[in-house]
Formats: C-alpha cells, sequence, structure tokens
C-alpha cells in the first residue's frame, strides 16, 4: 500500500503536477457520466454487443447514399437523450424534412409539400415535442467553433450526452496536416472532446473506392484513410434487399474495445430500413 503524503506544504506542489493521477477505484467513482451507455435503441446491435457509450469516440462509415445520417439520426431521437449534431454535410431544410418524416411518420416527400405550402404548424410541434437535439449548420466547422458551440450549449444544458459529426472530412482542420495522418490526428482530437465532455462522440466518415457502392459488407480495411486506430466502436454500414422485397440496413461491427467486432465486416445485424420515411427499427 502507497503511504499518503504527509510533507506539509510539499504535497500541495505535488498535488498541483500530478492532480490529475489516481487509483483504478478513484478514476471509476469520479468519472461522472463517462462509461454510461446511451439507452438501447436497437437491440439487434445490443445482441451484438454494440454499445454507444458516454465519453468514448464512435465512428460510423459507409458509402454515400447508404443511410449514415439515417442511421445517426435514428440514435439521437430513438435514444432520447440531449444531443448535439454538427450537421457540415447535409442543410437545415434537409435535416428538417429527415427528422420530421421519422417523427411524424410521414413520407420525406410528404414534410416537403407541407414546406412549400407553408402548412407545418402540426409538424413543427412534434419536432419542438420529441426532437432532444441542437444543430450547426457550419459546412466547414473549424475546431475553435466546434469547441465553441458545445461550451455555449454547457452553459444552458450541461454537456450533451450525445455529439455527431456529420460528417468528420468537412472538419475544417489545416492545423493536423494532411493525408491519412491528418485524419488520424483528427480522430485524437475527437477522443479528448470526448474524454473532456463525457458525452457519446460519432463521427460519420466515408469508405474506400470498392464500398461505394454500399452493397456490401465493408471491413475495417475500407475505410477512408484507415483511421481505425483511435475510435472504441467502428460500424459499417450497407444496404440489403429490394424495393419490392422490403430494404434493410446491414450494420457490421469491425471494431469493439470493450466487445467482440469481426473486421472482415461479416458479422452484421439487420435492420429494416424505410428510406421514404427514414425509419430505421429492429
Amino acid at each position: 500500500m502507497i503511504e499518503p503524503c504527509t510533507a506539509g506544504g510539499r504535497c500541495d506542489s505535488i498535488t498541483r503536477l500530478g492532480g490529475h493521477i489516481y487509483t483504478l477505484t478513484q478514476a471509476l467513482h469520479s468519472r461522472g457520466d463517462a462509461g454510461e451507455p446511451i439507452p438501447t435503441v436497437f437491440k439487434k446491435l445490443a445482441e451484438l454487443g454494440i454499445v454507444i457509450r458516454q465519453g468514448q469516440l464512435h465512428l460510423i462509415a459507409a458509402g454515400p447514399g447508404t443511410g449514415k445520417s439515417a442511421f445517426a439520426l435514428n440514435l439521437a431521437l430513438g435514444s432520447g437523450v440531449p444531443t448535439f449534431y454538427f450537421s457540415a454535410d447535409s442543410d437545415a431544410f434537409t435535416q428538417y424534412v429527415r427528422t420530421a418524416a421519422r417523427i411524424t411518420g410521414w413520407t420525406t416527400g410528404d414534410v416537403e409539400r407541407a414546406i412549400h405550402q407553408e402548412r407545418t404548424e402540426i409538424i413543427d410541434a412534434a419536432v419542438n415535442q420529441k426532437a432532444a437535439i441542437r444543430w450547426d449548420f457550419a459546412a466547414s466547422p473549424d475546431l475553435d467553433r466546434i469547441e465553441q458551440e458545445l461550451a455555449a450549449y454547457a452553459l444552458i444544458y450541461g454537456f450533451p450526452a450525445l455529439v455527431i459529426i456529420d460528417n468528420i472530412t468537412n472538419v475544417d482542420a489545416p492545423e493536423m496536416g494532411e493525408g491519412h495522418a491528418a485524419l488520424d490526428e483528427l480522430c485524437g482530437f475527437f477522443h479528448e472532446l470526448a474524454r473532456k465532455t463525457e458525452s457519446a462522440v460519432i463521427l460519420l466518415h466515408h469508405v474506400t473506392g470498392p464500398y461505394n457502392d454500399g452493397t456490401n459488407p465493408i471491413p475495417l480495411s475500407g475505410i477512408k484513410g484507415q483511421v481505425g486506430r483511435v475510435p472504441e466502436v467502428i460500424l459499417t454500414l450497407h444496404r440489403g434487399g429490394t424495393e419490392f422485397e422490403g430494404y434493410d440496413l446491414r450494420v457490421s461491427n469491425v471494431k469493439n474495445r470493450g466487445g467482440k467486432a469481426d473486421a472482415s465486416g461479416f458479422t452484421f445485424a439487420r435492420l429494416n430500413w424505410q428510406p421514404e420515411r427514414m425509419l430505421i427499427s429492429d
């Protein structure tokens, strides 16, 4: 057993220098919300051991148009936790249509018609009641903006349980350098952000060329920029089914620091996917 310091003033200076040194039990009980899971949205993912935890970094990768933004939106709405969504890839109109369709059960076409006819009172009320999400729509947010927006949010509400960056390649961070190394450094920044804010941070990201059609399982090696080192959890998405049979969204658990994973991408959960209503379900 290590004896406590009893050397008077010297202990104070040591405390200042080593103020973040803990035993494991001290770290566990002083962690705040870090490690807490957000409420389960998809039981099929839970059965694979996939858990979204506060204080950790998660990455979701898929080809264009596969449904990664819709998947992130369903996580936020389904969990009901306070969320900050940095929507660099999609504008406010697009996200309103998606969110309204998911909440009301209307089709995206119905929502768009209501907007153009200026008859959105019912939709507005439903969205305001059920969506615990705040948004930033800067097309290329820099790191200072992201930190400042979260700090401003925290002054009113505390830090959000969930932060979504859609997507990481839209973040303006020239200080991180260029190429694959820059993406890795950027993941490091968001990993530290998750620790500091005790938020579950989800990065949306692209995949390499052979997987852009979104019809085949995507392995860990198929993620653009090979940024698999830092995140605790990495999921890849691809589509299945047909218009006549019904579509499904297939979620592969290619990295899971807290449980089982299959880097090949061939172990996946099948979720029902209604793109016209932005609804993903078990």
